[in-house]
């Protein structure tokens, strides 16, 4: 089978886990012998116009100079040329597989299937806010999220067929996206078992990283925006220290609410407990989850799924998670008092204080990865997307339906 994926961003090129689900799928589809083809903007301009990795053909668009709408309109006709291009060399039937609104554009009057994580428009007005804004550059953001919202609408009502990650997201649609009653397909989303698993010498990992038999580590991996509920967990956390000295909390991740973070660290005078260990690479999580007693999903709104959730169990680390988006799904089986009331410091430091306290027993970190192996595999998407092959490919140029 043959497949061409666009997307907004390739891992490890840029961090996010929206990106780590498109590559992950990709190239799980090249291993299966499968050809496939990527197509997403080149951040930066830093990396070759062309690769071969993993067995995927990439393709980086040139980002152009000027701001959001020109580098939109410049990426997405060259997007279109890649993809004419990628048809053109096969008349092997093609699916094209859109996961992000921001080159749908791109495939006007070409079938595609689309994959929605969440609400663009929705998640740039939650990033914003962490920024400090002029108001002509408050009301630059806000034409840009109508904007966002009017493309990402237009492609869903475009798509032969949409896919979730979620039940949450499915049941979403109709409230992000008015008018659009459409029914999508839950493909759900995975963890890579080769490399998150069980330490073998978890202690040994622990004292590499100065952790004493005594600390309790809480580890929060998660962009540094507003909708990841961080200003929560650090009040949160600061609520209970006082009490637990061998408590601990790192937060791996980097972005906007960095210094609003650090500043209420220092006010709480927890710089000694807490710690913003900034970008983590690829290679570093899985043993800083394996190191972790028990991992934070503090969302405020719109998680679609929730990489990091699913690939801290498959270490073998419970996760403690707001009952928003789709945390509960991926949580609940595991016990409904790991999850708290979102965007509730009170509610969080209820918590964080019944785990330390042992007034709440946290999984066992066989059970964790267990499940994680039954219910968190790439299989499900990979095998869902092969299915809408069959459905949705698209052969040579012009495009017609196969």
């Amino acid at each position: 089978m043959r497949f061409l994926f666009l997307t907004l961003g390739y891992s490890p090129d840029i961090d996010g886990g929206g990106y780590r689900y498109a590559t992950e799928v990709a190239e799980l589809l090249a291993r299966r012998g499968h050809e496939v083809h990527a197509v997403f903007p080149n951040p930066g301009n830093l990396f070759p116009a062309r690769e071969i990795r993993k067995d995927v053909a990439l393709y980086r668009l040139a980002k152009a100079s000027g701001g959001f709408l020109g580098n939109f309109r410049a990426a997405n006709k060259a997007a279109r040329a890649r993809v004419r291009e990628i048809l053109e060399v096969s008349t092997a039937p093609t699916l094209i597989f859109s996961h992000h609104a921001y080159l749908d554009p791109a495939l006007v009057g070409i079938p595609f299937v689309m994959i929605l994580q969440g609400p663009w428009a929705l998640e740039h007005r939650y990033s914003v806010t962490s920024r400090r804004r002029s108001l002509p550059r408050r009301i630059m953001d806000h034409l840009a999220g109508l904007q966002m919202e009017r493309i990402e609408r237009k492609a869903l009502q475009g798509a032969r067929h949409i896919c979730v990650a979620s039940e949450y997201s499915r049941g979403r649609i109709p409230a992000w996206h008015p008018g659009v009653h459409r029914d999508a397909e839950v493909i759900g989303g995975g963890a890579d078992f080769q490399r998150f698993r069980p330490p073998t010498q978890r202690e040994a990992t622990r004292q590499e990283r100065g952790l004493s038999e005594r600390d309790f580590l809480f580890l929060a991996v998660r962009r540094l925006d507003p909708r990841m509920g961080l200003v929560h967990l650090v009040d949160g956390f600061a609520i209970v220290a006082g009490r637990h000295p061998n408590a601990r909390l790192w937060i791996a991740g980097k972005g906007h609410q960095k210094a609003e973070l650090e500043s209420r660290i220092t006010a709480a005078g927890l710089s000694r407990q807490i710690r913003l260990l900034g970008f983590v690479t690829e290679e570093e999580l899985p043993g800083l989850y394996g190191a972790a007693d028990a991992v934070l999903m503090p969302s405020l709104d719109l998680e679609g799924f929730g990489l990091a959730t699913a690939e801290a169990l498959a270490c073998g680390t419970p996760v403690l998670a707001s009952a928003a988006g789709a945390n509960p799904e991926l949580v609940r089986p595991l016990g409904e008092r790991l999850l708290f009331e979102p965007a509730s410091t009170a509610a969080l430091a209820h918590s964080l204080e019944a785990v330390l306290s042992g007034e709440l027993q946290l999984p066992a970190r066989p059970i964790c990865a267990d499940y994680a192996r039954r219910e968190f595999r790439w299989d499900r998407p990979a095998d869902a997307i092969e299915q809408a092959h069959a459905n949705h490919a698209v052969r040579g140029w012009p495009p017609r339906s196969v």
